[in-house]
């Protein structure tokens, strides 16, 4: 629930992204962040796997999109090229800011690659998990005493 231009409360579905290796977990993590954030009520009704193998945000953006990387390699063995897709997602203004983005990316790993799409999504917010301590994980100055 989330208040309206006129203050009354009106629901509303948002959709983040986060890292887990469960489904419990993910669950677990949205319900800590949702109750520190004191975004509340809330309901859960939608965890989906997806294909994502990077992250990259910029701090001074706060859309995200979706780009498609096709890249290309070679068999020597049977002497043929081989396309394989990732997805990666990337904070950006635009969607050609974004295409630059990870075009300067793929730059830096040297393979050979080619960007078929970039499409916007409508995301909330992105949580790795490098940034989520559990809550009911003892503090280090717990551990101490």
């Amino acid at each position: 629930m989330k208040p309206d231009s006129e203050g009354s409360e009106m629901k509303k579905t948002e959709q983040f992204v986060l890292d887990a290796y469960t489904y419990t977990e993910a669950e677990t993590r949205m319900v800590e962040i949702l109750e520190d954030e004191g975004i509340r009520p809330f309901e859960i009704t939608q965890i989906t796997k997806t294909n994502l193998v990077e992250v990259i945000r910029f701090a001074d953006c706060d859309k995200w999109f979706k780009v498609k990387v096709s890249l290309t390699t070679v068999d020597e063995s049977k002497g043929t090229e081989k396309e394989a897709n990732q997805f990666l997602l990337v904070s950006a203004d635009d969607v050609k800011d974004a295409f630059e983005k990870v075009k300067t990316h793929m730059n830096t790993v040297h393979v050979g690659y080619l960007i078929p799409s970039v499409v916007y999504q409508k995301i909330s917010e992105v949580f790795p998990i490098e940034e989520w301590t559990p809550i009911s994980a003892p503090s280090f100055a717990d551990q101490e005493e």
